[in-house]
């Protein structure tokens, strides 16, 4: 039987894989309509920014606490909550009217994700042997990269066909199927206390002293105290989690590369549209077409993912990968063609999709259990505020200087990133045994 066979009679994987594919198609859809939504509202590069702003923001905020949450709680029981509340949500978009409103909605649909792609990663090796990771992260990103390429395409041709309304109602029924599919297709999930009640146990006889004299000023401060001092020990607890980043030297340097990265390419997802819509003159349909092109380079990267994380060092890999994007992120900015966007979209996709399966399965393999929520929280968190400034700093530097310069020196950081990263995971590659 082969490791895919393997991880599709698996339930846990088969439902975590599941609702992966059918949100991930609605998300996909809504997002170039999103997009062009609010493009179509403003027509200015900023508000793009702006929008990309409203999915960092929840990221930079929520992080320590929803990887603390990911650590006490059930993660598949947070993946359904988050589905149906997001269901709500872009259910909700076609009924405002102006982008302030937009903006609103679509932060809540960031909080969501930052409570749900925690959630998934962390739960996927509570579901998955060690040795199957690598496999289950390919096989996760080949569907995602499918979902890629044929979402924006539909949802192009659905914007230009009846506008963004349908796309975001679709949304809404994929995110409703999603949390179906991951609570009838059952499995077993380890036990973990909640934390809040862990909290109200740690200040129970507290709670206890103040129940008999609520009235007092006394107890009110007595109250106020053991509050207090719950809210410092919970802290304490989803800090220890950076605490275990710092203290690796492999997730030291992922967390800090991921930074870096992040502050370059994060810019770059507003300015594409900005590109295609302006510089390559596309209409909706092709700029649908170009983002579709990454998934399906993205499928071919996911069909290697595995066998490259099992023959390379994956912050090496990470690093390399960067360094190839980065070169044909200079040869992207300079092209003037449509078909030749297509084939550089589809190179991103494959190169993307590698490098994320490297990140995950090695976060995966280096934080503990008990830390593995927060590691994958505390990353969004540490990351967040540099991809915040990026998705502003990027538009507007467009604006003084054109969307080709920025493009361009975005590519160049890229090699320049490259090569710290290969010194530094060598480095840590020589103190750890090759382990990293």
């Amino acid at each position: 039987m082969t490791r895919t066979t393997e991880l599709l009679h698996n339930p846990g994987f088969r439902a975590i894989w599941g609702s992966a594919v059918i949100s991930g198609l609605g998300d996909r859809i809504a997002a170039i309509a999103l997009y062009l939504l609010i493009f179509n509202l403003t027509g200015s590069p900023v508000d793009l920014g702006l929008l990309a702003a409203t999915q960092i923001i929840p990221a930079i905020v929520l992080g320590p606490i929803t990887g603390l949450v990911c650590d006490r709680t059930s993660r598949k029981g947070i993946m359904v909550t988050t589905d149906l509340v997001s269901a709500l949500v872009v259910a909700a978009i076609p009924l405002v009217e102006t982008a302030g409103q937009v903006y609103l909605l679509s932060a809540a649909l960031g909080c969501g994700r930052q409570f749900n792609g925690p959630a998934r990663l962390a739960l996927l090796p509570d579901v998955v042997e060690p040795a199957a990771l690598g496999p289950a992260n390919s096989l996760l990103m080949l569907t995602r990269n499918v979902v890629l390429l044929v979402g924006p395409a539909v949802g192009g041709a659905l914007v230009a066909w009846r506008g963004t309304d349908p796309a975001f109602w679709f949304d809404a029924v994929t995110f409703v199927a999603s949390a179906a599919i991951l609570t009838l297709w059952r499995f077993d999930e380890p036990a973990r206390g909640d934390v809040l009640l862990a909290a109200a146990a740690a200040g129970g006889s507290e709670t206890v002293q103040v129940a008999g004299a609520a009235r007092s000023t006394a107890a009110r401060a007595v109250a106020a105290s053991g509050l207090a001092d719950r809210v410092r020990r919970l802290w304490a607890d989803a800090a220890a989690g950076l605490a275990g980043v710092r203290e690796h030297p492999g997730l030291r340097l992922a967390f800090g590369f991921f930074a870096m990265l992040t502050f370059v390419t994060a810019m770059q997802q507003p300015l594409i549209v900005v590109f295609v819509k302006t510089v390559l003159a596309g209409s909706d349909v092709e700029l649908g077409l170009i983002i579709a092109a990454a998934g399906l380079g993205g499928i071919l990267g996911a069909f290697g993912g595995a066998v490259a994380v099992s023959r390379t060092r994956p912050l090496r890999l990470i690093s390399q990968l960067t360094a190839l994007d980065g070169a044909l992120l200079l040869v992207f900015a300079f092209n003037r063609t449509v078909v030749g966007a297509l084939a550089l979209f589809a190179c991103f996709g494959a190169l993307a999709t590698l490098a994320q399966i490297a990140l995950a399965t090695f976060l995966q393999r280096a934080a503990p259990d008990e830390m593995r929520g927060r590691t994958f929280g505390w990353l969004s968190t540490v990351v967040g505020p540099l991809s915040l400034v990026s998705v502003f700093l990027g538009p507007m530097l467009a604006v003084q200087v054109g969307v080709v310069a920025v493009l361009s020196l975005c590519g160049a950081a890229e090699i320049g990133m490259a090569a710290f990263g290969v010194r530094t995971a060598a480095a840590i590659e020589k103190r750890s045994g090759g382990t990293s």
